[in-house]
């Protein structure tokens, strides 16, 4: 265990550098990427904690009854809570998808931009422990998530100029890729509703 958190740490340091010869499992990666994702549910779920205990704090108090909203419901924590902790639990499903999803974009750009570096298949792994490792910063409190989102696009982008030898350009096509997926299912969701409620 204690070796591959070094490992994680190793290919976290060295994102935009070469990695040493031994490489983190598919497994290692996914188990502590995990275990950096609950840390950060558990920084989530005592936020909302606090924030709980703050509330009740100033109701009670005839002090500071003047900032508590009158209005106030824990609507909103509580599906913060469910979507962090549905987050947590499936982490492992989500994982998998993800890890699947920039391998099967690697080949299909490989194959576009028509690239004539070879090992296309381990360089693939090599980018994504990069940009996984970025979850180190969900060990820092409140903006962690942020900076390790900022940092796996960065490592990702990094991996496809330093492996795959892409230009900046074609680097930044790929990783805007799911930024666009996301908009095309958006709009044919949107105008499929809309035909059908155009049909009632």
């Amino acid at each position: 265990m204690t070796e591959s958190l070094i490992l994680y740490f190793n290919a976290f340091r060295s994102a935009t550098h070469e990695q040493d010869d031994r490489k983190l499992s598919y497994l290692e990666l996914m188990g502590i990427s995990w275990s950096l994702h609950l840390l950060q549910a558990f920084y989530s779920v005592f936020a909302l904690f606090l924030g709980a205990k703050s509330y009740s704090y100033f109701s009670e108090s005839k002090d500071f009854t003047h900032f508590a909203l009158e209005a106030f419901n824990f609507k909103l924590q509580k599906i913060s809570l469910i979507s962090t902790l549905f987050a947590v639990i499936f982490y492992p499903f989500i994982f998998q998808f993800a890890y699947k999803f920039w391998k099967s974009l690697f080949a299909f750009y490989n194959n576009i931009f028509d690239s004539q570096v070879e090992q296309l298949d381990e360089l693939g792994d090599e980018i994504l422990t990069s940009a996984f490792s970025a979850n180190l910063f969900l060990i820092i409190p409140i903006i962690g998530n942020v900076l390790s989102n900022v940092a796996m696009a960065f490592f990702l982008f990094q991996g496809f100029k330093r492996k795959y030898e892409f230009t900046s350009l074609q680097s930044f096509l790929i990783l805007m890729t799911p930024l666009f997926l996301i908009f095309l299912i958006s709009v044919f969701s949107a105008s499929y509703f809309i035909f059908l409620f155009s049909l009632l």
